[in-house]
């Protein structure tokens, strides 16, 4: 009987080729090209399925992201033209806190000043045009000594920004009771303050007065409650509570006896 290796000699063409593939060690594969490898390595079907479905799905992505970058490029390109455009047409910045032209009407006389949308309407008669008969004791719209009169009815000017006071408005301060064309109802309270004492130390007279011109001008026989009435939103800080009721009602009977 022949042993195995008498057999591998006398074997067949066919039996040396099966006996090579069961070896580990192949001897011509390092002498082969890879290109030849790979032509000569059996694929399943299942196997080349995969890997055309993988091959497309990573040529999809790369689709997929070279359109979002040229639209990506394209989208920038949009927008610097855009902004380019944008750029070259003139526009005109405005300040909201800058100055504005305002025309105020005081005493009768138009003044057209350059304020700011936080001036109030006190700095701007005291600071700005000079007319200091307007007080501000308070500051805060709880004395009335910075009391005017807009429209012929009483505002605290000291929270009353001067650029809504033009358009057209009549504004009255106690200037109004000098020279040259007096207001007739505010030189009689003028009168009246001081032949009954009513302004110790002065400094609530403007605000008190232009109270009570806009008082008499409505109503031009008040009643006592009516004047306390009228003039409750003005403080005096000396007392003289008294003497400006009496000073009111001597203005009324002056203007009713000249038939102003």
């Amino acid at each position: 009987m022949k042993t195995t290796k008498e057999r591998k000699k006398g074997s067949s063409p066919a039996q040396k080729e099966r006996d090579a593939s069961k070896t580990d060690v192949k001897p011509a594969a390092a002498a082969r090209s890879a290109v030849s490898e790979v032509a000569k390595t059996k694929v399943s079907r299942r196997a080349l399925l995969k890997g055309t479905a993988a091959t497309a799905a990573v040529a999809g992505v790369a689709v997929v992201a070279l359109k979002g970058k040229q639209n990506l490029q394209q989208l920038h390109a949009e927008q610097s033209t855009s902004s380019t455009l944008v750029a070259e047409v003139p526009t005109t910045p405005t300040d909201p806190f800058g100055l504005r032209a305002v025309t105020l009407n005081i005493n009768g006389t138009s003044y057209n000043v350059q304020v700011e949308p936080r001036d109030m309407l006190v700095d701007v008669l005291r600071d700005g045009l000079g007319l200091i008969a307007t007080k501000r004791p308070c500051n805060r719209m709880e004395c009335g000594g910075c009391a005017v009169l807009i429209n012929g009815a009483v505002h605290y000017s000291c929270t009353y920004p001067a650029i809504l006071a033009g358009g057209g408005k009549i504004i009255m301060t106690a200037e109004a009771g000098a020279g040259t064309t007096p207001d007739p109802v505010v030189a009689a309270l003028v009168q009246a303050w001081v032949a009954n004492d009513a302004g110790q130390c002065g400094y609530c007279s403007p605000g008190m007065m232009m109270a009570s011109t806009a008082l008499l001008k409505s109503n031009p026989n008040p009643t006592v409650d009516q004047i306390k009435m009228a003039l409750s939103g003005n403080l005096c800080r000396c007392g003289a509570y008294l003497n400006i009721i009496e000073a009111v009602q001597a203005a009324a009977a002056s203007l009713a006896s000249s038939g102003a």
